[in-house]
């Protein structure tokens, strides 16, 4: 995907083929990974009728990275093992860039222990999930037809390969800053790993950017604590909730300046049930 935007991408260049691209990153980024499998699924911050779940989820499938129940493993895997005392530099990020660039998109990690994961039975007996974490690939094809009759290859190329090579680096930028650069307002109990705000990054991380917000409270709905804090993600779970297409938000209130005291927090990911683990990190 990534030599298929370089080299497409830059021969087949038009105006409307990058507009194509930037809305349809925004698209399935936003509607689809921050707000259909990181909120939605994955946390359950939130409910909806199921086809609309469904269809959240299936956006978020097209950034191209994951399907729903490699993208919980993953989350999962990686708050806990940031939660404990010590963790492994593949979860903390603190390789140089290409090096985590390399782990982060092109490897896995190998546990000797691996974790017992158990999932919902709604998420476990879901067939569509099940067929998106199988074909979740594939369904860039029909995407890919319908931009060929539309825009020929111009569009082919901007709207699959950039489109795809772009989320999936944006969501390691933004992990990686995160670990490094911003705001750290919120200690968390006994964990190794703080991760920080992005606060120059907000708008542009489509709210995503808020990572000690969300470490330290996982199961908000709401990213941000403020409105001076941009999250598209929490304004599109606003706009369902005003038409009635989204209930039981779990939203953290807080009372007290974020820079005024450090909040401890202890939660595991509530999909999971981990054992400690010895780990190496191996190529896909």
């Amino acid at each position: 995907m990534t030599v298929g935007a370089l080299f497409g991408g830059y021969a087949t260049f038009r105006w409307d083929a990058l507009a194509l691209c930037i809305f349809t990153t925004i698209i399935t980024l936003c509607a689809g990974y921050s707000v259909g499998i990181h909120r939605l699924l994955i946390h359950n911050s939130f409910q909806c009728p199921q086809w609309l779940e469904n269809s959240l989820v299936y956006l978020g499938i097209l950034v191209g990275t994951e399907g729903p129940y490699s993208a919980i493993e993953r989350h999962d895997l990686q708050e806990w093992a940031q939660r404990q005392p010590s963790c492994h530099s593949y979860f903390s990020h603190s390789q140089n860039p290409f090096i985590d660039w390399l782990w982060t998109l092109h490897c896995d990690i190998q546990l000797t222990y691996p974790p017992i994961l158990r999932y919902e039975p709604r998420v476990a007996q879901n067939t569509f999930y099940q067929w998106l974490e199988q074909t979740r690939i594939l369904q860039q094809l029909p995407w890919a037809v319908a931009f060929y009759h539309f825009g020929g290859w111009s569009w082919v190329f901007w709207g699959i390969y950039v489109r795809i090579a772009l989320c999936a680096n944006l969501q390691w930028v933004t992990q990686y800053l995160s670990y490094r650069w911003g705001d750290s307002p919120r200690g968390i109990k006994g964990s190794a790993i703080l991760r920080r705000n992005l606060r120059k990054l907000g708008l542009l991380t489509l709210g995503e950017g808020w990572q000690n917000n969300h470490q330290a409270f996982p199961t908000s709905a709401r990213f941000s604590l403020d409105e001076k804090q941009y999250d598209p993600g929490w304004w599109l779970i606003r706009a369902l909730r005003s038409v009635g297409l989204a209930w039981n938000i779990k939203q953290t209130r807080v009372r007290h300046h974020p820079r005024m005291r450090p909040v401890p927090v202890d939660a595991t990911p509530h999909h999971a049930q981990m054992q400690p683990a010895r780990q190496k990190v191996g190529v896909k």
